[in-house]
């Protein structure tokens, strides 16, 4: 009678628990679809909801709830431009969901990855991803994730250049939104058609599909929807020439980006902003903006490393807590283990002796199987522990790497900053003492001709940074053309035209005509236009410079030599370590070594290489190499 009782208290206290865990369960998901809808405008929300969810998860073991927390919390990041750290939580979603056999949710995660690999210029790998997941998405009948799946598609297209697959793919996720009244994919395939029209200089079909995507926008308060809309609708205004339009666009962008720090859309929203001072002539604002751009990479990268330095901190408190678990279960099988003998014993007292003899031979072989299972699993915990180790080594190099080249950076603007802000300086005392006649005419022209000399260094010198900057910041990638020398060294000739006849410099460019390689051209011309201008600058009066070319069959190097002041080797290995300084050239033209600095990044992204061969008071001589590429 006693144990009867016992085994209907047992299941009840078991009917009680299983209960309390479902509603707490529904609670998680409760707080992950809040999660969820609240991500587009206000982020900070969003994140607590998730933090809660997952602890809660976790407390009463509720797997599904856990990774879903984790997948909404990596959509978030990757929103955020954070993509290294949205695929932390991916990684994590995907382990819960591969052990639990959930395909459907497998295939959500799969999706998002499928995304980050998109964002990170890997078309080919994430179409066989999309089509993977697509596939499971039609036998599970979901219309949402295929709209999803449809529109990342599209967007590979798009980047291919391939408009009439994009439009096929768009088309269809804006069908199949419309009639499932799926908002979110009907604004993403009405904002990737405006992509597309403006890809395509059809402006006002591009206006009426971005402005249908913000209105949707508006109605579900998507703040970065709107930014990333009233960007594009920016750079139409800038294409029609409508500086003030573009200034406001750009403005709400911003705000709107920053409201939710999504630091991507932040950057270009400033850029833009920066772009319509220039046209406006207005420095001033334009640089106080680039301090702003400054800030916000500063900050971006403050995050980034904050997030790699606690990746290890995750993996080890997944691992303990699956080792916990796994621990938990063990005891609670042993404890059930004993409980049964105890009870079988006492029910069973006359049972005979063969009988018990089995009992303790079963048992014995299960902590035999426990001992083995215990013995594995020590030895992946080492394994784990090992691989750790060598993470956190990566991960302690690359903050080394970080503070190194915040460190390098910070010395480079402010270098530059002082060679920028001492010509205007310099330029208003001339200009003052020009307007007031204190000075005579004839020293007035010459103070004039220092000033313009001066005025084409300092455009050089800002040219150069914002080009650096864009590559830095954004990651400019290469688009390669076909380049031929011969012009572009021509049309570098003509714009020095003032300076070489100043100077009475002979240039020669002695380049073949014929000769053409395949490269970034915008970067080549930036490389070549340096280049030319160093020359120029240490040259003294009368002196030569020559352009030459030559061909392999492995490689085309270009060589820019001149009859300077040469070099020093403590010098070149300055340029080499890059250590920026600040010297002057035969007119007294400012030089901080920033631009052989700039093109020695943008050689070395073509796979090149920059070599210096000087010598103090008879010239220099930089060789460009460029590994052949095919269109």
């Amino acid at each position: 009678m006693r144990i009867l009782i016992i085994l209907a208290l047992s299941v009840f206290l078991n009917q009680l628990y299983a209960q309390k865990s479902t509603g707490t369960a529904a609670v998680v998901d409760s707080l992950n679809q809040e999660a969820f809808a609240s991500k587009r405008s206000d982020i900070s929300k969003a994140l607590n909801l998730l933090i809660i969810a997952q602890n809660t998860a976790q407390q009463i073991d509720y797997q599904k709830g856990l990774a879903i927390a984790y997948l909404n919390e990596g959509g978030i990041y990757q929103q955020q431009g954070f993509n290294k750290r949205a695929l932390t939580d991916f990684y994590l979603s995907l382990d819960i969901f591969k052990r639990t056999k959930d395909t459907f949710n497998l295939a959500k995660v799969t999706q998002q990855i499928g995304n980050a690999l998109l964002l990170e210029g890997r078309y080919d790998t994430a179409v066989t991803v999309f089509n993977e997941c697509l596939s499971i998405f039609k036998q599970y009948n979901k219309e949402e994730e295929i709209v999803n799946v449809k529109n990342s598609l599209g967007l590979i297209q798009l980047y291919r250049n391939k408009p009439d697959s994009a439009v096929i793919l768009f088309d269809q996720a804006l069908n199949i939104s419309k009639k499932i009244k799926y908002s979110y994919g009907e604004k993403k395939a009405l904002y990737h058609l405006g992509k597309l029209a403006l890809n395509g200089k059809n402006l006002d079909l591009a206006v009426s599909f971005f402005n249908a995507s913000m209105e949707i926008d508006q109605k579900i308060n998507d703040r970065y929807g709107m930014a990333l809309n009233n960007l594009a609708l920016a750079e139409i205004a800038l294409k029609r020439g409508l500086l003030d339009d573009m200034y406001a666009l750009s403005k709400t962008s911003y705000d709107y980006a920053k409201s939710i720090n999504a630091y991507d859309l932040t950057y270009q929203s400033v850029a833009q902003i920066i772009n319509y001072y220039k046209k406006v002539n207005n420095p001033d604002k334009a640089i106080a903006w680039q301090d702003t751009i400054i800030a916000v990479t500063n900050q971006h990268r403050i995050k980034e490393n904050e997030y790699a330095s606690n990746f290890i901190d995750i993996i080890k408190n997944q691992q303990n807590l699956r080792l916990d678990k796994e621990n938990a279960f063990i005891r609670a099988q042993r404890a059930s283990d004993e409980q049964l003998f105890i009870l079988t014993v006492g029910t069973f007292i006359l049972i005979i002796l063969a009988v018990l003899v089995v009992m303790v031979f079963i048992n014995y072989q299960k902590q035999k199987h426990f001992s083995r299972e215990l013995r594995a699993k020590n030895i992946l915990i080492e394994a784990q522990i090992e691989e750790m180790g060598t993470l956190n080594k990566e991960i302690s190099y690359q903050n080394r790497m970080l503070e190194a080249d915040n460190k390098t950076k910070d010395k480079l603007l402010s270098i530059i900053s002082h060679d920028l802000r001492n010509p205007l300086v310099n330029t208003k005392g001339i200009l003052n003492l020009v307007n007031q006649g204190i000075v005579p005419e004839d020293q007035a022209k010459q103070l004039l001709l220092q000033l313009e000399t001066q005025y084409m260094g300092t455009t050089s010198l800002l040219d150069n940074l914002l080009f650096w900057l864009k590559g830095q910041m954004a990651g400019k990638n290469l688009d390669r053309s076909k380049v031929v020398i011969f012009q572009l060294v021509k049309g570098l000739e003509d714009e020095h035209r003032m300076l070489l006849e100043r100077k009475q410099i002979l240039f020669h460019n002695l380049v073949n005509p014929q000769m053409h390689i395949y490269a970034d051209k915008e970067m080549i011309r930036i490389v070549l236009r340096n280049l030319i201008s160093n020359a120029i600058k240490f040259t003294p009066e009368k002196g030569m410079i020559d352009i030459k070319t030559e061909q392999t069959e492995a490689e085309t190097i270009i060589l820019v030599e001149d009859t300077g002041i040469g070099m020093s080797d403590e010098t070149i290995q300055k340029v080499n370590a890059k250590q920026y300084y600040t010297t002057a050239g035969t007119s007294m033209e400012k030089g901080s070594g920033f631009g052989l600095m700039l093109c020695s990044d943008l050689i070395n992204r073509h796979d090149g290489s920059l070599t210096i061969e000087s010598m103090p008071g008879k010239g220099s001589r930089f060789v460009i190499k460029l590994p052949h590429m095919q269109a």
